[in-house]
């Protein structure tokens, strides 16, 4: 009978992968700190062991537990390197929202130039690009940048408006037209006064924001467009 991988950690990423294992109907067993069982008991007899911990924690994690050693250990965060385990990085913003056995499949994984996804996880066949290690910092900075910087002006729009009585449906068509509009073609997908040069209704948004901290969020993205 095949090991069963181990899963440390009970987060966002572990409940991914666990949903992912059980459509490709591979083995693995979990442990968190929830549990109050030692990390030995539930992971011992695993032969690959995902560390699925937050970045401070991952390094802790190993050097606390000496029977890891010997084990093939993954870890998934974009930016850290920890001696003696490999950086997998699943490119994708992942929700409390399980996916299908395709769209898991689609998912790409960073891993640093001269490590094997087949050698990793033998089931995966999950599409791969490279990130050198002295690049993985620059590299985590620009997936947050991309995929959470706009969710929190998304929400702030959604909030705002709905004081004007625009219903939600109406203010994710609106969001969804302009991400539609970008995967379109990115280079044309800014609309409104920015792309425009319009600086008088620019200074008018800004002001019309008033002491909202987004009103300098706004007034420098306006300057940076400018200066590009």
């Amino acid at each position: 009978m095949k090991r069963p991988y181990g899963i440390a950690g009970s987060g966002r990423a572990s409940f991914h992968l666990q949903a992912y294992f059980r459509l490709l109907k591979v083995p693995f067993k979990v442990w968190s700190r929830r549990s109050g069982l030692p990390p030995e008991s539930v992971l011992g007899g695993c032969g690959t062991v995902f560390v699925l911990l937050s970045d401070g924690a991952i390094a802790g994690f190993i050097a606390d537990n000496p029977f890891l050693k010997g084990k093939r250990l993954i870890h998934f965060s974009a930016c850290l390197h920890v001696d003696g385990a490999a950086a997998m990085h699943p490119f994708m913003p992942l929700a409390r929202r399980k996916l299908s056995l395709a769209e898991y499949r689609a998912i790409p994984f960073a891993l640093e130039p001269g490590v094997s996804l087949k050698a990793l996880v033998p089931e995966f066949r999950n599409p791969v690009f490279r990130v050198p290690r002295e690049r993985r910092a620059l590299y985590h900075a620009l997936c947050a940048l991309g995929a959470n910087l706009p969710v929190l002006l998304w929400s702030r729009a959604l909030k705002g408006l709905a004081g004007f009585g625009v219903p939600r449906g109406a203010v994710q068509r609106y969001l969804r037209a302009s991400l539609e509009n970008f995967a379109a073609d990115p280079s044309r997908a800014l609309t409104g006064p920015i792309v425009r040069g319009d600086r008088g209704t620019i200074l008018s948004d800004v002001k019309a924001l008033g002491k909202d901290p987004y009103a300098r969020i706004y007034s420098l993205m306006a300057r940076i467009y400018e200066n590009n």
